[in-house]
């Protein structure tokens, strides 16, 4: 058996009387394709939160390549290879294509996300950040739009950008928080089609509510209910199981 890629040990987070994520037990394999589902308000964006250090555990443990991470702030999991997307689209709306990727592959290499004119000028002296920038942009299908400003696009190409960002600061695995949100079903197709080009060689991790797209992109999925692993296994297995069918396909959505 591998180690697994990214661990959790009874991680625990409480807001007062809430346990909104409790005493999850979570392993991912490496270079694995796995979707945590579950009804709205289940605790799948607490935990997403708790992985990439955006929200501290109340007790537990997070281990990401063999290195218990529990303690270190978002940007230290990200230059240690943990990325992620947001539901919300999360770029410099005001800056280029180009800006938005160079400064993320930068910040992955120095530590450093301000996006200040002074930040930018060091960036061209760096032709190593810049190199890996135009391997990004030409591996996203973004080379030729290098020189647009980022709010021009269209939503799905800044979604495309979103994932061009997190690609730049060269994840060994991604958290991707509902990519689809808000696209029409070409928009969808595209985007996942994007995902499975662009980041095949990374273990992925998804939100995603369309459970037929779940069902058709997982290895496997964890369904979380009210905080708690309800279940686990393959996309048949998770839909077929009793519990998963009462608490989530039985009408709430996620």
């Amino acid at each position: 058996m591998t180690e697994p890629i990214l661990q959790t040990t009874n991680l625990t987070k409480e807001f007062g009387k809430l346990v909104a994520v409790d005493d999850v037990n979570l392993e991912v394999e490496r270079g694995e394709f796995r979707s945590l589902i579950g009804p709205n308000g289940a605790g799948k964006t607490t935990t997403f939160n708790l992985l990439t250090g955006a929200l501290r555990p109340t007790s537990g443990t997070v281990t990401f390549n063999g290195e218990d991470v529990t303690g270190l702030p978002p940007h230290e999991r990200v230059r240690k290879g943990l990325g992620r997307s947001f539901q919300i689209t999360n770029i410099f709306s005001g800056l280029t294509v180009r800006e938005n990727v160079r400064l993320s592959a930068q910040a992955a290499q120095h530590g450093d996300f301000r996006p200040t004119e002074e930040f930018l000028k060091r960036a061209n002296t760096f032709e190593e950040v810049n190199a890996h920038t135009q391997r990004v942009l030409d591996r996203s299908g973004l080379s030729g739009r290098g020189e647009e400003v980022a709010d021009n696009l269209a939503y799905g190409d800044k979604r495309r950008l979103e994932i061009a960002i997190v690609l730049a600061t060269d994840p060994d695995m991604v958290l991707l928080d509902e990519p689809t949100a808000g696209m029409s079903a070409e928009e969808t197709r595209a985007t996942m089609d994007l995902i499975h080009e662009v980041l095949s060689d990374r273990t992925l991790l998804l939100i995603e509510h369309d459970i037929d797209l779940v069902m058709r992109v997982s290895d496997r999925i964890t369904v979380l209910h009210r905080g708690a692993i309800l279940a686990e296994g393959t996309p048949d297995a998770v839909s077929e199981d009793p519990e998963v069918r009462r608490a989530y396909f039985g009408g709430v959505e996620a």
